[in-house]
């Protein structure tokens, strides 16, 4: 999972000014040098409700605590012996999620589905809404054995720790909701195991 920010990594975000804190040298030291996989969790759709022909790619979100998105650029740097050189937008107090949808390689041509708008909701019902800071779309091109070609957009969306606080529950759970265009495509439960796997269970 880590291998996927080989390329997802070098996305350029543009943040308006002061949109959130940075980490300091220390912590950004700290989060290098922890365990790999600190401050990350994945959640899928692996349920009965995945139809078949998402076999090809199943919809998910990898998300990063600001600590884990600093760890997984380092463990990725280190496989490939290159220098831990975050850009300042990687220092930022934010959480980043990487959003993708469903993809299908059958016989009667590869599809998928591209992610547009990834926000968090407090509740199914909308009661809180946070958007992202910042989003940038990364292109996918999928291939079957007949030479079938389709091509889709997963999305990488950076939110203020601050506003992910907006709409955490009195357990510190709350919902990622992804969509394609108007059409809302999946929405994920962040539960108290993944918060846990997050680090995030005192914040």
């Amino acid at each position: 999972m880590i291998l996927s920010l080989y390329v997802m990594a070098s996305v350029a975000f543009a943040f308006p000014q002061s949109t959130a804190d940075h980490l300091s040298p220390d912590e950004i030291k700290a989060a290098a040098s922890a365990k790999p996989n600190s401050g990350f969790a994945y959640i899928s759709d692996m349920g009965f409700t995945t139809p078949t022909r998402c076999e090809a790619q199943i919809p998910g979100v990898f998300i990063y605590t600001p600590e884990g998105w600093l760890n997984a650029l380092s463990v990725n740097a280190r496989k490939q012996y290159l220098p831990f050189e975050p850009k300042p937008e990687d220092t930022l107090r934010a959480l980043t999620i990487i959003a993708q949808g469903c993809a299908s390689g059958t016989p009667a041509g590869p599809a998928c589905e591209s992610i547009s708008r990834v926000a968090l909701l407090s509740d199914k019902g909308g009661k809180v809404v946070v958007e992202a800071l910042a989003s940038e779309p990364v292109s996918q091109a999928w291939q079957n054995g007949f030479g079938a070609r389709a091509a889709c957009t997963n999305l990488v969306s950076r939110f203020a720790m601050s506003d992910v606080d907006r709409v955490r529950s009195d357990k510190g759970e709350f919902l990622v909701a992804t969509f394609g265009g108007s059409q809302l495509l999946k929405t994920y439960t962040v539960k108290q195991k993944y918060i846990r796997q997050l680090g995030l269970e005192g914040h």
